[in-house]
Protein backbone atom coordinates (compact mmCIF):
# COMPACT_ATOMS: atom_id res chain seq x y z
CA UNK A 1 0.00 0.00 0.00
CA UNK A 2 1.42 3.98 -1.03
CA UNK A 3 1.48 6.05 1.77
CA UNK A 4 0.37 9.83 0.25
CA UNK A 5 2.66 12.31 1.56
CA UNK A 6 1.89 16.09 1.83
CA UNK A 7 4.15 18.36 -0.45
CA UNK A 8 7.01 19.55 0.63
CA UNK A 9 5.60 23.24 -0.13
CA UNK A 10 2.44 22.62 1.71
CA UNK A 11 4.21 21.51 4.70
CA UNK A 12 6.66 24.43 4.57
CA UNK A 13 3.47 27.37 4.06
CA UNK A 14 1.53 25.57 6.72
CA UNK A 15 4.52 25.68 9.27
CA UNK A 16 4.92 29.61 8.62
CA UNK A 17 1.07 30.33 8.75
CA UNK A 18 1.17 28.43 12.59
CA UNK A 19 4.29 30.68 13.08
CA UNK A 20 2.68 33.65 12.31
CA UNK A 21 -0.45 33.24 14.21
CA UNK A 22 1.28 32.32 17.19
CA UNK A 23 3.44 35.29 17.17
CA UNK A 24 0.59 37.45 16.73
CA UNK A 25 -1.07 36.18 19.60
CA UNK A 26 1.80 36.12 21.52
CA UNK A 27 2.09 40.04 20.44
CA UNK A 28 -1.24 40.91 21.92
CA UNK A 29 -0.85 38.94 25.17
CA UNK A 30 1.98 41.05 25.32
CA UNK A 31 0.90 44.18 24.18
CA UNK A 32 -0.30 45.98 27.67
CA UNK A 33 -3.55 48.05 27.80
CA UNK A 34 -3.88 51.54 28.08
CA UNK A 35 -5.12 52.32 31.59
CA UNK A 36 -5.24 55.18 34.12
CA UNK A 37 -6.94 58.40 35.03
CA UNK A 38 -6.80 62.22 33.96
CA UNK A 39 -7.94 65.21 35.56
CA UNK A 40 -8.56 67.91 32.90
CA UNK A 41 -9.62 71.37 34.81
CA UNK A 42 -10.35 74.61 33.52
CA UNK A 43 -11.99 77.06 30.66
CA UNK A 44 -15.36 76.98 30.08
CA UNK A 45 -15.16 77.90 26.70
CA UNK A 46 -12.66 74.89 26.13
CA UNK A 47 -14.81 72.56 28.12
CA UNK A 48 -17.46 71.08 25.96
CA UNK A 49 -14.60 70.44 23.20
CA UNK A 50 -11.92 68.82 25.28
CA UNK A 51 -15.43 66.64 27.25
CA UNK A 52 -16.08 65.10 23.80
CA UNK A 53 -12.37 64.38 23.23
CA UNK A 54 -12.07 62.95 26.49
CA UNK A 55 -15.49 60.32 25.72
CA UNK A 56 -14.40 59.26 22.29
CA UNK A 57 -10.91 58.64 23.88
CA UNK A 58 -12.48 56.54 26.97
CA UNK A 59 -14.74 54.60 23.79
CA UNK A 60 -11.25 54.02 22.15
CA UNK A 61 -9.25 52.85 25.43
CA UNK A 62 -12.06 51.53 27.97
CA UNK A 63 -8.85 51.19 30.70
CA UNK A 64 -9.21 54.72 30.68
CA UNK A 65 -11.00 57.66 33.04
CA UNK A 66 -10.76 61.29 32.12
CA UNK A 67 -12.42 63.73 34.27
CA UNK A 68 -13.38 67.25 32.64
CA UNK A 69 -14.29 70.27 34.89
CA UNK A 70 -14.93 73.54 33.82
CA UNK A 71 -13.70 76.08 36.54
CA UNK A 72 -12.30 78.96 34.39
CA UNK A 73 -8.70 79.32 33.12
CA UNK A 74 -7.45 81.06 36.23
CA UNK A 75 -8.31 78.09 38.36
CA UNK A 76 -7.20 75.86 35.56
CA UNK A 77 -3.63 77.29 36.28
CA UNK A 78 -4.17 77.04 39.68
CA UNK A 79 -5.17 73.70 39.47
CA UNK A 80 -2.40 71.84 37.70
CA UNK A 81 0.22 73.99 39.98
CA UNK A 82 -0.84 72.27 42.43
CA UNK A 83 -1.21 69.21 40.90
CA UNK A 84 -5.33 69.17 41.65
CA UNK A 85 -5.31 68.74 37.50
CA UNK A 86 -2.81 66.67 35.12
CA UNK A 87 -4.37 68.91 32.50
CA UNK A 88 -5.32 72.50 32.47
CA UNK A 89 -7.81 74.04 29.60
CA UNK A 90 -7.30 77.83 29.17
CA UNK A 91 -9.26 79.74 26.63
CA UNK A 92 -6.08 82.43 25.87
CA UNK A 93 -2.20 81.94 25.61
CA UNK A 94 -0.42 81.55 28.81
CA UNK A 95 0.68 84.91 30.09
CA UNK A 96 4.30 85.97 31.28
CA UNK A 97 3.50 85.06 34.46
CA UNK A 98 2.62 81.33 33.10
CA UNK A 99 5.81 80.78 31.52
CA UNK A 100 7.11 78.52 33.79
CA UNK A 101 4.09 76.00 32.05
CA UNK A 102 3.77 74.52 29.10
CA UNK A 103 1.46 74.62 26.51
CA UNK A 104 -0.33 73.06 23.78
CA UNK A 105 -3.02 74.82 21.41
CA UNK A 106 -5.61 72.94 20.27
CA UNK A 107 -7.88 74.85 18.43
CA UNK A 108 -8.50 78.85 17.18
CA UNK A 109 -11.98 81.07 18.36
CA UNK A 110 -12.11 84.36 19.21
CA UNK A 111 -13.87 86.51 21.83
CA UNK A 112 -16.91 88.58 19.92
CA UNK A 113 -18.81 92.14 21.40
CA UNK A 114 -22.33 90.70 21.92
CA UNK A 115 -25.46 92.43 22.37
CA UNK A 116 -29.38 92.27 21.57
CA UNK A 117 -30.84 91.61 17.99
CA UNK A 118 -32.62 94.57 18.34
CA UNK A 119 -29.41 96.98 19.00
CA UNK A 120 -29.23 99.98 16.25
CA UNK A 121 -25.04 99.61 16.57
CA UNK A 122 -23.41 97.42 14.29
CA UNK A 123 -19.82 97.68 14.93
CA UNK A 124 -17.33 99.05 17.40
CA UNK A 125 -13.58 100.34 17.46
CA UNK A 126 -10.74 99.59 19.74
CA UNK A 127 -11.27 103.03 21.90
CA UNK A 128 -15.20 102.63 22.27
CA UNK A 129 -15.18 99.32 23.44
CA UNK A 130 -12.48 100.43 25.98
CA UNK A 131 -14.60 103.03 27.28
CA UNK A 132 -17.41 100.81 27.48
CA UNK A 133 -15.47 98.43 29.72
CA UNK A 134 -13.79 101.11 32.00
CA UNK A 135 -17.22 103.14 32.11
CA UNK A 136 -16.42 105.93 30.22
CA UNK A 137 -19.54 105.50 28.23
CA UNK A 138 -22.07 104.70 29.91
CA UNK A 139 -24.75 105.83 27.40
CA UNK A 140 -25.67 104.34 23.74
CA UNK A 141 -26.68 107.59 22.54
CA UNK A 142 -23.01 107.87 21.57
CA UNK A 143 -22.92 105.20 19.11
CA UNK A 144 -26.34 104.33 18.26
CA UNK A 145 -28.14 107.86 19.09
CA UNK A 146 -30.59 106.00 21.15
CA UNK A 147 -30.79 107.33 24.74
CA UNK A 148 -30.53 104.44 26.94
CA UNK A 149 -27.67 103.09 29.27
CA UNK A 150 -25.64 100.32 28.77
CA UNK A 151 -25.65 97.87 30.66
CA UNK A 152 -22.16 95.46 30.56
CA UNK A 153 -21.83 91.80 31.79
CA UNK A 154 -18.43 90.04 31.76
CA UNK A 155 -16.39 87.57 34.03
CA UNK A 156 -13.66 88.36 35.74
CA UNK A 157 -10.98 85.51 35.79
CA UNK A 158 -11.59 84.03 32.72
CA UNK A 159 -9.79 83.87 29.43
CA UNK A 160 -11.64 86.52 27.79
CA UNK A 161 -11.07 88.90 31.10
CA UNK A 162 -6.91 88.25 30.29
CA UNK A 163 -7.63 88.82 26.94
CA UNK A 164 -8.75 92.48 26.93
CA UNK A 165 -6.51 93.63 29.34
CA UNK A 166 -3.78 92.58 27.03
CA UNK A 167 -5.41 93.83 23.87
CA UNK A 168 -7.12 96.99 24.90
CA UNK A 169 -3.95 97.67 27.72
CA UNK A 170 -6.10 98.15 30.64
CA UNK A 171 -5.16 97.09 34.43
CA UNK A 172 -7.87 95.39 36.12
CA UNK A 173 -8.97 98.02 38.24
CA UNK A 174 -10.31 99.70 35.14
CA UNK A 175 -12.58 97.87 34.64
CA UNK A 176 -16.40 98.68 35.92
CA UNK A 177 -20.10 97.00 35.46
CA UNK A 178 -21.79 93.94 36.34
CA UNK A 179 -19.72 91.02 36.70
CA UNK A 180 -20.74 87.54 36.00
CA UNK A 181 -19.53 84.57 37.94
CA UNK A 182 -20.85 81.82 35.21
CA UNK A 183 -19.77 80.27 31.53
CA UNK A 184 -19.74 82.27 28.97
CA UNK A 185 -23.27 81.10 27.87
CA UNK A 186 -25.02 83.32 30.34
CA UNK A 187 -23.34 85.98 28.67
CA UNK A 188 -25.10 85.29 25.97
CA UNK A 189 -28.26 84.82 28.14
CA UNK A 190 -28.27 88.52 29.71
CA UNK A 191 -27.49 90.02 26.46
CA UNK A 192 -30.50 87.99 24.72
CA UNK A 193 -32.82 89.12 27.67
CA UNK A 194 -31.50 93.40 27.90
CA UNK A 195 -31.88 95.44 24.74
CA UNK A 196 -29.36 97.67 26.40
CA UNK A 197 -26.96 94.85 27.47
CA UNK A 198 -23.50 93.99 26.24
CA UNK A 199 -21.07 91.36 27.25
CA UNK A 200 -17.88 89.66 25.53
CA UNK A 201 -18.23 85.67 24.71
CA UNK A 202 -16.63 83.19 22.05
CA UNK A 203 -17.43 83.53 18.59
CA UNK A 204 -17.71 80.09 18.14
CA UNK A 205 -20.48 79.60 20.96
CA UNK A 206 -22.12 82.77 19.69
CA UNK A 207 -22.52 81.78 16.36
CA UNK A 208 -23.96 78.76 17.77
CA UNK A 209 -26.41 80.93 19.81
CA UNK A 210 -27.52 82.94 16.86
CA UNK A 211 -28.36 79.88 14.63
CA UNK A 212 -30.57 78.46 17.13
CA UNK A 213 -32.56 81.40 17.38
CA UNK A 214 -30.98 83.27 20.23
CA UNK A 215 -31.83 87.13 19.62
CA UNK A 216 -28.59 88.41 19.64
CA UNK A 217 -26.10 89.61 17.30
CA UNK A 218 -21.75 90.16 17.17
CA UNK A 219 -20.76 93.56 16.21
CA UNK A 220 -17.82 93.86 13.65
CA UNK A 221 -14.55 94.64 15.54
CA UNK A 222 -12.65 97.96 14.12
CA UNK A 223 -14.62 97.15 10.80
CA UNK A 224 -14.12 92.93 10.61
CA UNK A 225 -16.91 90.75 11.51
CA UNK A 226 -16.22 88.63 14.51
CA UNK A 227 -16.83 85.30 12.84
CA UNK A 228 -15.23 81.72 12.73
CA UNK A 229 -14.45 82.98 8.98
CA UNK A 230 -12.81 85.60 9.48
CA UNK A 231 -10.76 84.09 12.58
CA UNK A 232 -9.77 81.34 10.15
CA UNK A 233 -8.11 84.15 7.70
CA UNK A 234 -6.58 85.23 10.38
CA UNK A 235 -8.12 88.87 9.99
CA UNK A 236 -9.96 89.31 13.80
CA UNK A 237 -7.90 91.10 15.68
CA UNK A 238 -9.68 89.29 18.98
CA UNK A 239 -9.03 86.44 18.23
CA UNK A 240 -7.13 83.37 20.66
CA UNK A 241 -5.56 80.50 20.86
CA UNK A 242 -7.60 77.33 23.17
CA UNK A 243 -4.78 75.76 24.40
CA UNK A 244 -3.80 72.80 26.91
CA UNK A 245 -1.59 73.36 29.65
CA UNK A 246 1.21 71.02 32.07
CA UNK A 247 3.37 71.58 34.92
CA UNK A 248 6.12 69.51 33.46
CA UNK A 249 6.89 67.84 30.17
CA UNK A 250 3.89 65.33 29.52
CA UNK A 251 4.33 61.65 30.03
CA UNK A 252 2.70 58.66 30.10
CA UNK A 253 -0.85 58.85 29.69
CA UNK A 254 -0.92 62.02 30.01
CA UNK A 255 1.01 62.82 26.82
CA UNK A 256 -0.76 60.43 24.62
CA UNK A 257 -3.82 62.41 25.18
CA UNK A 258 -2.55 65.67 24.78
CA UNK A 259 -1.05 63.88 21.95
CA UNK A 260 -4.86 62.75 20.35
CA UNK A 261 -6.43 66.14 21.16
CA UNK A 262 -3.99 67.76 18.73
CA UNK A 263 -4.25 64.96 15.94
CA UNK A 264 -6.63 65.28 13.05
CA UNK A 265 -8.51 62.33 14.66
CA UNK A 266 -10.54 65.56 16.19
CA UNK A 267 -10.98 67.94 14.12
CA UNK A 268 -14.39 66.56 13.21
CA UNK A 269 -15.20 68.01 17.09
CA UNK A 270 -13.63 70.97 16.42
CA UNK A 271 -15.47 72.10 13.85
CA UNK A 272 -19.20 70.98 15.23
CA UNK A 273 -18.05 73.21 18.28
CA UNK A 274 -17.37 75.66 16.44
CA UNK A 275 -13.96 76.65 16.37
CA UNK A 276 -11.01 76.78 14.18
CA UNK A 277 -8.81 73.84 13.87
CA UNK A 278 -5.00 75.30 15.23
CA UNK A 279 -3.17 74.02 12.14
CA UNK A 280 -5.43 75.75 9.30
Amino acid sequence: MKVRRAPTLFLILALALYSLLASSGHAQESTPKLRGKLTVSGAATLFPLVNDIALRYEHLYPGVRIDVRSVGSGNGVADVRSGAADIGMLSRALLNNERDLFSYPVARDGVAVVVHRDNPVKGITTQQLSALLTGQLTNWKTLTGRDAPVNVAWRRGHGSFELMLERLNLRREQIVGHVLTGPTEDGIKFAAADTNGLTLASVGESERSMRSGVPIKLLAYNGVPASIRTIQAHDYALSRPLTLITRQLPQGLQKQFIDYALSKDVIDLQVKHGFVPYQE
